[in-house]
């Protein structure tokens, strides 16, 4: 009989009943390898972490995973004579919390792999929902990935985040301690590459100097201007050219904002007049 005579998933089941099927492994499970690789493992990266591994001759491989809380190390102790003011608030887990294992396999020339239960694993010890303490599984932090490209802002993050997992992934659970400093994180190691050409100068005023600099150089109007009732300042300028345009066609002007367009969240205000090209 070959390893793929039964058990197999046939019907459509929820991002919720997947990640209970690869909790507690009951009975071995066959699916698609693209299958598992983008819609199911995923799910579970949270729960498992890699335990031992062998490639057969043939191209075949197969890899024993273990839970999270297995931790075979003890946490080490603090160093003694170290102020109180240097320590790092951390906290120590304990090693050993669960022994569950699970064993995956992969058949390249049929492009299937068998997930079952790693001989005489017992079931873990703790519930599917204290996992998500441990580790944030890909599918969330994809989710919030997602979110952050846009910019929004973290508690904005999050409420997008839990409104999706919830109603259209059925995983609520999941993140449903989801905390906006996990959010920022993950925010900072998506937008700090997005965000490089906006940094500036470290120093305000020396940025601004600069900035004006750069376009005086280009033969734009520059003018500076504050409104200390407002708290508001910043400059503005304008192209002689477009100066023109503005004086022959302004009788209709729209104006838009771009916000976040550089380290101090300046605001970026532009005008758009209807001229004989049409814009």
């Amino acid at each position: 009989m070959t390893p793929f005579a039964s058990n197999i998933i046939n019907t459509p089941i929820s991002e919720k009943q997947k990640r209970i099927l690869l909790f507690n492994v009951n009975q071995p499970l066959e699916l698609l390898i693209e299958e598992f690789d983008k819609e199911w493992w995923p799910l579970v990266s949270n729960i498992w972490t890699s335990f031992s591994c062998k490639n057969n001759v043939n191209g075949d491989l197969w890899k024993v995973f273990v839970c999270r809380f297995k931790k075979h190390n003890k946490s080490s102790t603090r160093k003694e004579d170290i102020p109180n003011e240097k320590c790092h608030i951390t906290k120590i887990r304990p090693a050993d919390l669960c022994s569950a294992k699970i064993k995956v396999q992969r058949y390249f020339s049929e492009q299937k792999v068998r997930i079952e239960r790693f001989k005489d694993s017992p079931d873990h010890s703790h519930p599917i929902e204290d996992s998500k303490k441990l580790k944030r599984s890909e599918v969330v932090r994809e989710l919030v990935m997602q979110e952050a490209v846009k910019n929004y802002r973290p508690p904005e993050i999050v409420s997008a985040v839990k409104e999706i997992a919830t109603e259209t992934l059925d995983l609520g659970e999941c993140v449903k301690e989801l905390r906006r400093k996990e959010v920022t994180n993950i925010k900072y190691k998506v937008r700090g590459p997005l965000d490089t050409h906006l940094v500036g100068d470290p120093k305000r005023e020396l940025d601004i100097r600069k900035a004006i600099s750069f376009l005086k150089n280009r033969g734009y109007l520059v003018e500076r201007y504050e409104i200390p009732d407002l708290s508001t300042y910043g400059f503005v300028f304008m192209h002689p050219n477009h100066l023109k345009n503005l004086e022959q066609h302004g009788w209709l002007s729209l104006i838009d904002s771009t916000h976040k367009t550089n380290r101090y969240d300046y605001r970026l205000f532009t005008l758009y007049i209807r001229n004989s090209y049409g814009c």
